[in-house]
């Protein structure tokens, strides 16, 4: 074990450790910017660069290897450095739709585990085919990544005789490290886009799905009907929301809309985490009789005020009613002689 172990290149246990650190960043939570600088490697890199060590075990001798001709192209066993970098940043692009596809017709989802899982699988078998591949070539035929070569290359250049040029070639290399630093923050630091809260009104069809549309217009005083109420949170934060229903009497006049006369059907308060969404079902029975009575809902950040309106609530959303009296028993039973 010991011997094999030695025989491995650099590249196949960082690819691994990387692997495994995404693994375990998803499953203790840490904070998102962290997942996503360990999780990116094996979204964007890691699976393509398995697969073409898998094809292309061989490093590049600068020569054209024998192979198949096409008229002025030849088949090239082996690739360069920055040939092979450039398409494993492409193939592991590519592969996501892929991964995608197959996890939604499997039936899985499309939920961070069984992404992670699989992506991990696809590194870890590429990995392995090509390791395993690239032992059976002689040892100056291998691919390696030239990590000697390059830390080589950079204490040399720190080695210079002129004072200014080794202050240079510091400059340089800080320069680097902060343009890859505010890259990398900028792609995976989250976004500051508009925080909101959305309000809607839904009710359920005959397949059980929540649906906006088909709400009730007309009802009589003393009928029990239900809304379902929806409230999405994309504040960023966890929030405190209070639900009022109100069904009132209003009258339009000039164009401003007044309201008269109000029956509070109830509130609710509930508290959201950032990005779910809360549903709740409201049963009511309407007290007031008339046409063109407005049943509405307001949401509120916190508690809502004493009388709710629709200037100071943060969100609402309204349905329009007509309520009518129930049947008298006298008018009932003349249809009856009818």
């Amino acid at each position: 074990m010991n011997q094999a172990l030695d025989e491995l290149s650099l590249d196949v246990p960082t690819a691994l450790l990387v692997v495994v650190s995404s693994s375990l960043v998803a499953v203790l939570d840490v904070v998102p910017t962290v997942q996503a600088l360990v999780g990116l490697p094996v979204l964007l890199f890691l699976p393509g660069y398995a697969l073409l060590l898998a094809l292309f075990p061989a490093g590049s001798s600068g020569n054209p290897g024998e192979g198949p001709s096409f008229g002025r192209f030849e088949w090239q066993p082996d690739l360069s450095l920055t040939e092979r970098f450039a398409l494993a940043f492409g193939m592991s692009v590519a592969l996501l739709p892929v991964v995608g596809l197959a996890l939604l017709w499997a039936g899985v989802g499309l939920n961070a585990a069984p992404v992670l899982l699989a992506l991990s699988a696809i590194i870890v078998g590429g990995l392995a085919v090509g390791e395993v591949r690239r032992r059976r070539l002689p040892e100056g035929e291998r691919f390696h990544v030239p990590i000697r070569r390059w830390y080589a290359d950079v204490v040399r250049s720190f080695d210079q005789s002129s004072r200014v040029d080794s202050l240079l070639n510091v400059a340089l290399a800080f320069a680097v490290l902060l343009a890859v630093a505010s890259l990398s923050y900028a792609l995976v630091a989250p976004g500051t886009g508009e925080s909101y809260s959305s309000l809607s009104l839904l009710t359920q069809d005959a397949g059980g799905e929540f649906v906006a549309a088909d709400y009730p217009e007309e009802l009589t005083v003393g009928e029990q009907t239900e809304l379902f109420v929806s409230v999405a949170n994309a504040e960023g934060e966890a929030t405190s929301y209070t639900l009022v229903a109100e069904l009132q009497r209003v009258e339009r006049t000039n164009g401003e809309t007044t309201v008269v006369e109000r029956q509070v059907l109830g509130s609710r308060t509930e508290t959201v985490a950032d990005g779910e969404t809360w549903r709740t079902r409201h049963t009511f029975t309407p007290a007031l009789t008339g046409e063109d009575l407005r049943l509405t809902y307001f949401l509120y950040e916190g508690d809502a005020p004493a009388e709710p309106s629709t200037d100071t609530a943060y969100r609402s959303a309204y349905v329009w009613l007509t309520v009518t009296e129930e049947p008298t028993e006298d008018a009932a039973a003349g249809d009856d002689a009818a």
